[in-house]
């Protein structure tokens, strides 16, 4: 039987894994990240990546994950600029580990994991996320290219205030159960 998942911020509408990739002037990897879709009234959702507690808001779904890569991506820059690599990886570590808000969340992702399997809609479509990579793959290539004759810094800045254009592309899944009826 389905229902509606709350949780303390609203009501739960999808859930999504994001990918940020590794550029010239971001050269770490960093695996999947999860994230659920919150609507907290008619014109009003979040975006929570689990993993790193970050938050992406806006008037529909989709503008709150396009805000929440932004701020993961400016989070993950700064993390691993400002601190040493050893207090970078550090600093995940400590963010990726349970606590009473990660386990709420990952309470609702997992329910809606079994509401979509419940309608028979998968979440782990592999072969899909395999050439979502590839294509963010290429696409970081081909927008790295445009700016390889700028200078560093003046490169970190427009890549990060071009982050939110790729958004939609790193996101490499996102379903809503309003979606999946």
């Amino acid at each position: 039987m389905e229902h509606d998942i709350r949780i303390s911020r609203g009501k739960v509408i999808g859930l999504g894994r994001v990918k940020i990739p590794r550029t010239e002037t971001f050269n770490h990897e960093i695996q999947l990240l999860s994230f659920l879709d919150i609507q907290e009234s008619v014109a009003s959702f979040i975006a929570t990546c689990i993993h790193l507690r970050i938050d992406g808001y806006g008037k529909t779904a989709e503008e709150a994950e396009e805000d929440m890569v932004e701020n993961v991506y400016y989070f993950l820059s700064k993390n691993f600029s400002e601190l040493s690599i050893n207090d970078a990886w550090d600093n995940l570590r400590d963010l990726f580990k349970s606590d009473e808000w990660s386990n709420e969340l990952w309470d609702a992702y997992h329910e809606v994991q079994i509401q979509l399997s419940m309608q028979g809609i998968p979440t782990d479509n592999t072969a899909e996320v395999l050439e979502r990579l590839k294509q963010i793959s290429i696409r970081v290539k081909e927008w790295e290219m445009r700016v390889k004759n700028m200078e560093l810094e003046k490169t970190r800045i427009e890549l990060t205030a071009e982050i939110r254009k790729l958004a939609k592309d790193l996101i490499v899944e996102s379903t809503r159960l309003d979606k999946a009826a």
